[in-house]
């Protein structure tokens, strides 16, 4: 039973009936919330729902990868931290976060168990962000309103995608795996990348993650009032999610005019990463490149033939034999892309290294050379080495790699095609795709080693960052793995034929259509992450107005 003041000045009271809702005021229609007493719940269901988030997202992508889990995963959490507090939300997004980190990136332990633990722990936090946030804006407005639930859907997938572009960026950034990448082979939803690069599909994800939990809130607060009512939020979503298959199913069917076909063999040696610098192991690597290459050459007649990132056991500059193999196999009449690490020596000063693409021409000259511009810490560089030298201890480099300063636009004579290199991770840095394009890439190459790591999960993970580079720029990508995914993605984020899988050695040559040199470019490509840096400024207001609101409880 209930008790409320009826206006009048006596001290008379009035009894309300149980069950009894009082009409909604002017208040309520502008968002005032209003908070009806709910039977209590388990404390244990928070954080079972927390745990249920990360696991149905770990689901989501490689190896399970399935796919659908993604479109509900945060509901369990969004369900969790509804009525919680600033504190209690951070801790729940931290634990969804961290299983499905722990989860995703479990293939890091090859390396590093300490690295994986830290690094998933680093990358919960953002999710623990998002909770934060969320919860705030939750409790700010009545959920039973359609409007402000709209506003709802808008405004938290903004914050997610905000939160997402931080993470890739803030720190040199770790980019692996946007919630829009578990998509990554619905070819007509991704191709709104080219608007807002893998962010934009990140939000239209959590959009139908918010609408689904948005739903489950009205049910229960209206229930037994007002009968069967329509939901616009889920109406709202699907609208959106239809007009993003629709505009995507447009744009592969008009295709690309002016395209250029290239014939591009794919080197694929299989070298195991602890064997790959022992002197027992040169002549295998060796043999492997030669064999493979002329397997190649005799099949049919390439136009570029791609080795994976370091595929010479030495520095092709200084060795003579590494020279004499790439000089005899370019004399067959095809460019070699060669991965290879290079020095530089100073008059004053040790010598400086760099991981390197190298494009050798049908003569065996030397044309261009790219230096690796965004480097993997603790992978190709030590931090703070000339500080606290007690750090190299922990990773498994014996010397640091200096990174490039620039992207390198390779040119092939024939046909007459600009490309541009991604050297291992860098394929999951957007920008560095976006600068080679507008700088005149008509093609991206990846040059990966993910012998790190394999036999795991992380090649096939690796490969899906490809498939968004290629949407969001409408160029094509080849990959040439060492052990990994070696395949080619059209401008359309397709993969091209049987891609050559893990753990095994060969060859694939394969045609892909290169976008004409003087293509229209994408928004994406012409104005960048804009919707990453409007996403991220709606994240930042949101935590202010969690952190105003937890300063001033403690006042009161």
């Amino acid at each position: 039973m209930l008790c409320m003041d009826n206006g009048m000045k006596s001290s008379e009271s009035t009894v309300i009936p149980s069950g009894y809702r009082p009409p909604l005021g002017p208040l309520d229609r502008l968002g005032a919330h209003v908070r009806w007493t709910a039977a209590p719940l388990n404390p244990g269901f928070p954080w079972l729902g927390a745990v249920l988030s990360g696991v149905l997202l770990a689901a989501s992508y490689p190896p399970l990868e399935w796919r659908e889990l993604a479109w509900l995963a945060f509901v369990p959490l969004l369900l969790a931290i509804r009525q919680a507090s600033p504190r209690r939300a951070l801790q729940l997004g931290c634990v969804a976060g961290a299983v499905f980190w722990l989860l995703n990136i479990w293939w890091l332990t090859r390396v590093t168990v300490a690295g994986w633990i830290a690094l998933s722990l680093y990358c919960a936090l953002y999710t623990g962000l998002f909770a934060v946030s969320a919860s705030w804006l939750m409790r700010q407005w009545d959920v039973r309103r359609w409007y402000t639930n709209l506003a709802l859907m808008l405004l938290l997938p903004l914050a997610w995608a905000g939160l997402e572009y931080m993470r890739s960026t803030l720190f040199t950034g770790f980019a692996w795996n946007p919630l829009g990448g578990s998509q990554y082979d619905r070819i007509s939803l991704i191709q709104v990348a080219a608007w807002g690069g893998v962010y934009l599909v990140s939000a239209l994800i959590m959009m139908i993650n918010t609408a689904i939990a948005l739903t489950v809130f009205r049910y229960i607060q209206m229930r037994g009032h007002g009968g069967r009512q329509p939901h616009p939020e889920l109406m709202f979503g699907f609208l959106l999610l239809a007009l993003a298959f629709s505009y995507g199913m447009r744009v592969v069917r008009d295709g690309q005019p002016g395209a250029t076909p290239l014939r591009v063999s794919l080197i694929q040696p299989n070298i195991p990463q602890y064997e790959k610098w022992t002197k027992d192991f040169v002549d295998t690597i060796y043999d492997r490149l030669y064999t493979l290459t002329r397997m190649a050459q005799q099949a049919g007649e390439p136009d570029l033939i791609i080795w994976p990132e370091t595929a010479v056991p030495d520095f092709i500059r200084t060795s003579r034999r590494s020279h004499d193999l790439v000089a005899e196999l370019t004399a067959m009449q095809t460019p070699i892309l060669v991965g290879s690490m290079d020095i530089a020596r100073d008059e004053e000063g040790p010598p400086r290294y760099f991981n390197s693409a190298m494009l050798f021409d049908n003569g065996g000259e030397l044309i261009k050379v790219y230096d690796k511009q965004h480097l993997v810490m603790f992978g190709e560089y030590v931090p703070l080495e000339g500080i606290l030298p007690f750090i190299r201890a922990m990773t498994p480099i014996q010397a640091s790699f200096d990174a490039g300063r620039e992207s390198t636009v390779f040119r092939l004579e024939t046909p007459d095609i600009g490309f541009s290199v991604l050297i291992c991770f860098e394929d999951t840095v957007a920008r560095l795709s976006r600068r080679a394009v507008r700088e005149g890439a008509r093609m991206l190459v990846n040059q990966t080693n993910d012998a790190w790591f394999d036999p795991s999960s992380a090649s096939w993970q690796h490969m899906t960052h490809s498939v968004f580079r290629a949407v969001e720029n409408r160029v094509p990508v080849v990959r040439a793995a060492n052990t990994g995914i070696s395949c080619s993605i059209d401008m359309f984020g397709r993969v091209v034929e049987e891609p050559i899988g893990s753990m095994v050695h060969g060859f694939k040559t394969t045609r892909i259509d290169v976008a004409p040199g003087d293509m229209t470019y994408t928004f994406y490509t012409r104005y960048g992450d804009l919707f990453g840096w409007a996403g991220m400024s709606v994240a930042w207001v949101l935590l202010a107005g969690t952190l105003y609101e937890w300063r001033r409880e403690r006042l009161k």
